[in-house]
């Protein structure tokens, strides 16, 4: 057995205080990669929910429109739809009293009714007769309205763990990929029967975990498309971060994305030199938002 150590020159990794500044260096470092491709990529991002750039945020969407893609808070929407919760503008606690205790639940709640109602016109595009990665996270396995919601069940869980003072846990998670078993129960996370290549899930897992007081995610993606999804992926989680921080009372922590494919798509973007480009406009505009702010 001989080891070819080009082989070992496309693990990556990035680390960053906000999710503007590590979209354009995942990007850019995986640009630079033979073909715009490279293997098990990790980006770590301190603090996900002071990271979002308006300016860069109208980059990256007018170069997704200019080529008929969706946008930024549309490929965003599919992790977390915000548009659809109803932010009461305070967060839980043990000692909270019950009826705002009730106001947060009652907020969750019509944000999945809300969702569930929208779903069956959802999947009537082709892409999301499996379901929707939000469809899965609150109706598993996600193709019916009347699946096992996971985002409910890992609040009141980590409730329960909060209200016991425990500021350390690693016991949540939300499955994406795979299908339930005959009775709707077991979980299963990577099946055999998936044979797919690429479409529909990409993300397959979030992790959920506790330390110190702090509620930190990651998500792990076996193929993750930089340009077309990755900036609106990185802020669907963000947001997914912040509405599990705001129901269960705990701080925000890491966001870190684990992806065994990343690909900086340089056969849809002009090649590295379009890439470039689009990161050379990313730079621009990440440097005018800092003399703005």
């Amino acid at each position: 057995f001989a080891w070819d150590d080009r082989r070992s020159e496309v693990s990556s990794y990035v680390a960053a205080t906000g999710m503007s500044e590590a979209w354009v260096q995942v990007l850019d470092l995986v640009n630079g990669q033979r073909g715009g491709t490279a293997t098990n990529v990790m980006v770590s991002i301190s603090k996900p929910q002071e990271g979002m750039h308006s300016l860069l945020t109208d980059v990256v969407d007018g170069v997704l429109r200019d080529r008929g893609r969706h946008g930024v808070f549309t490929v965003a929407n599919t992790i977390f739809p915000s548009a659809l919760y109803n932010d009461p503008g305070f967060e839980w606690v043990p000692s909270l009293p019950s009826d705002a205790v009730q106001e947060l639940d009652d907020a969750a709640s019509e944000l999945y009714e809300a969702y569930l109602d929208s779903l069956p016109t959802l999947q009537r595009i082709p892409a999301n007769r499996g379901g929707t990665y939000f469809s899965r996270m609150i109706s598993w396995p996600g193709k019916t309205l009347t699946g096992n919601n996971q985002l409910a069940r890992r609040i009141r869980a980590l409730r329960s763990e909060h209200t016991q003072g425990r500021m350390v846990s690693n016991a949540s998670d939300i499955t994406v990929e795979g299908e339930a078993d005959d009775a709707g129960g077991v979980l299963e996370e990577y099946v055999i029967s998936d044979t797919r290549t690429r479409g529909f899930p990409c993300l397959v897992h979030i992790d959920i975990s506790v330390r110190e007081g702090a509620l930190s995610l990651l998500a792990v993606y076996r193929s993750w498309h930089l340009l077309t999804r990755g900036y609106g992926n990185l802020i669907g989680l963000a947001r997914l971060q912040a509405f599990l921080c705001q129901q269960t009372g705990y701080a925000a922590g890491e966001l870190a994305v684990v992806a065994g494919h990343a690909d900086a798509e340089h056969g849809d973007y002009s090649g590295r030199a379009g890439v470039s480009h689009v990161l050379s406009m990313a730079n621009d505009a990440l440097a005018e938002d800092a003399v703005l702010s």
